[in-house]
């Protein structure tokens, strides 16, 4: 069996063959990961987060989540009884099929792409306890009130988060179509590996799953808290309210100026309404207290 790996650079300068035929830069056409079986070979497309290439080159409190910036990378391959051709445009076989060349195992086509696809998510549990402890320091922030920092670290979180169901799963589809391939250019009794990759797969997505949930729980935290803290506001501006009207009501109520109004000519009128004004504000705060509104 023939493995060869094509360069993004050899791709576009058209030296990229599989048999005889030559093959095009699909990087534009990578959305997700999917196999597609023909009559004499598989073709399959591969979409990787960029987490697991930033994860190794920089320290853990720095990796960024995705969503942000370009946070995919792609490969594509094809595959047949006699031939095995990468089109790593992105860098991300390349590693890998170094090692596999210098360890000198004869690998068949089954098991290079199984120990490819496990490579790619060999050390996600790590990741994922990772955006766990993140989630916690998350949930740490909700009481001190720092608002736009929760949103826009939260909001790129949860997109993490569907962006890693969704990869996981699509994983899992992925190794059950290799399987499928059994027919076209792979022996039956070596393609139990892909049954590995897809408990390995469903495995993590459960790990995802669970922290979604916990997710949904941080934001629902996060809402109570705005709506207490909505409800102290308007407790405030309620006990305000209440009392001011009575002081406005005598304020109006004075400020009539009929000629014969009795307080207008009454040489203590001015401290008696002054007088009566704390006594309703004095009243209040009373009752106020007494209901334990503050």
């Amino acid at each position: 069996m023939q493995c060869r790996i094509f360069t993004g650079k050899e791709i576009a300068d058209g030296k990229a063959l599989f048999g005889n035929r030559p093959l095009k830069d699909e990087s534009q056409e990578i959305h997700c990961c999917k196999v597609k079986i023909h009559h004499s070979y598989l073709h399959g497309m591969v979409q990787v987060p960029e987490v697991h290439y930033t994860r190794e080159k920089r320290s853990e409190e720095n990796v960024p989540l995705l969503g942000q910036g370009h946070a995919f990378r792609t490969f594509s391959f094809y595959v047949s009884r006699t031939e095995l051709v990468f089109l790593d445009q992105d860098d991300v076989v390349s590693d890998f099929l170094q090692q596999w060349e210098k360890s000198g195992e004869n690998l068949s086509s089954e098991e290079i792409l199984y120990r490819l696809m496990m490579s790619l998510i060999d050390d996600d549990i790590i990741m994922i306890d990772w955006i766990y402890r993140q989630l916690a320091m998350l949930e740490g922030e909700i009481p001190k009130d720092n608002t736009r920092f929760f949103l826009q670290r939260m909001s790129s979180m949860k997109q993490t988060i569907y962006q890693m169901f969704r990869y996981y799963h699509q994983l899992a589809e992925f190794a059950q179509d290799l399987m499928e391939g059994k027919e076209v250019c792979f022996e039956e009794e070596r393609i139990a590996c892909f049954s590995e990759m897809i408990q390995r797969t469903g495995r993590l997505a459960e790990e995802v799953e669970v922290m979604r949930e916990y997710a949904n729980e941080v934001w629902e935290i996060y809402q109570a808290q705005i709506n207490i803290r909505q409800n102290d506001i308007m407790k405030v501006l309620t006990i305000v309210t209440t009392i001011f009207l009575p002081l406005s009501l005598l304020a109006g109520w004075y400020g009539m100026n009929f000629q014969y109004m009795p307080e207008l000519s009454w040489k203590y009128g001015y401290l008696f309404a002054a007088a009566l004004s704390a006594a309703i504000i004095l009243f209040c705060l009373v009752i106020f207290k007494k209901k334990r509104y503050w």
